[in-house]
């Protein structure tokens, strides 16, 4: 592998002035600059990330968290959003990205991460910090390096989807359909607090129809797959055969209620509704096409990354709120007098 002092000999350098050139140092000529990086494409050199930090201060490596608090992370559509946006960023402004995925215990993040964040190769980190079991973003942890968070950790930089207004809005719409016969299809609220305010808006909204949320039939043994919808929407049906309407706390967990309703003789949604939260691709193709919330994943990955290269940039940026929205589609009907 050619090495930097051959690439200063090539381009009649010295090595320090290389070293500047590739890390983007200015106050060198444009003659000069052409020189160099003509001389590294001539040999094939690569610059070591180690020796670039150590010159420069920087590595122009992101760390992109997810704590990995349930099967199949990384086949969840809403991850790969948010990552989609976070890349696209970074991308954008000459940084890579190195994804984590910590696990999670009440004393913290595991040692692999706790060794990642000592080595302080990152410039900056984005994580989804919305576990109330233990945070990745623990001022003890980050120290003094830049971050950004996703969701309702306690951090005073952050980024997250208005969940409130989310739920609100899909219980609003499927009680103004008539329904009152209502199932809830959700996850162990401890696991999330987006999921915990998801709740408050479901209940705001059943409380002030004259239903009481405490009292509507729930499942919520489900992990957030489809099969856990499929699970979901069978222990209900089966207990409580007069539901009109499943309310599922986000949009596989419905995808996977809707098939398993098929699977018994029902329609979607001229027997029941069923209604989900994210707005992921599936939820367009599928046949019904799902009514769900829309809480624009990919701009939550992208605004914080964002956000964390003005952090990076001495400034002061607002953590932001964004706005979600109902998309109504097939799976939403008013309910047949018969089964209520």
């Amino acid at each position: 592998m050619p090495t930097l002092a051959e690439v200063a000999e090539k381009a009649g350098v010295s090595i320090a002035t290389v070293s500047k050139v590739l890390s983007n140092t200015p106050y060198f000529t444009e003659e000069t600059r052409r020189k160099v990086m003509s001389a590294v494409e001539e040999l094939g050199y690569l610059p070591n990330l180690a020796a670039r930090a150590l010159s420069s201060g920087k590595t122009h490596l992101i760390g992109v968290v997810f704590p990995y608090v349930y099967e199949g992370i990384f086949t969840d559509p809403l991850v790969q959003y948010i990552l989609e946006g976070v890349e696209a960023e970074c991308n954008e402004r000459g940084y890579n990205i190195l994804l984590s995925t910590p696990r999670l215990n009440p004393d913290g993040p595991d040692e692999n991460y706790r060794r990642l964040l000592r080595s302080s190769y990152l410039d900056g980190i984005v994580a989804l910090d919305n576990v109330p079991l233990s945070s990745v973003l623990s001022p003890d942890l980050r120290k003094n390096t830049p971050a950004v968070a996703i969701g309702y950790g306690d951090h005073p930089n952050y980024v997250r989807s208005d969940d409130l207004q989310g739920s609100t809005a899909l219980m609003e719409h499927v009680i103004s359909l008539g329904h009152r016969r209502i199932g809830i299809l959700t996850v162990d609220e401890s696991l999330h607090y987006s999921i915990q305010m998801r709740h408050v808006g479901l209940d705001q909204v059943a409380e002030e129809a004259g239903l009481n949320y405490a009292h509507l039939p729930k499942y919520d043994r489900g992990d957030f797959s489809i099969a856990s919808g499929m699970q979901g929407a069978s222990a209900l049906l089966e207990q409580y055969d007069d539901l009109t309407a499943l309310v599922c706390i986000n949009d596989r967990m419905a995808l996977g209620a809707i098939q398993q309703v098929q699977k018994m003789g029902l329609k979607v949604p001229d027997d029941i509704t069923i209604v989900g939260y994210d707005d992921i691709l599936s939820a367009q193709l599928f046949s019904p096409a799902l009514t769900t919330i829309d809480q624009r994943a990919p701009e939550l990955g992208h605004r914080a990354a964002q956000m964390l290269f003005a952090l990076l940039n001495n400034e002061n940026p607002d953590s932001v709120v964004i706005p979600t929205q109902l998309r109504v589609r097939e799976s939403s009907a008013p309910p047949k007098v018969s089964r209520q």
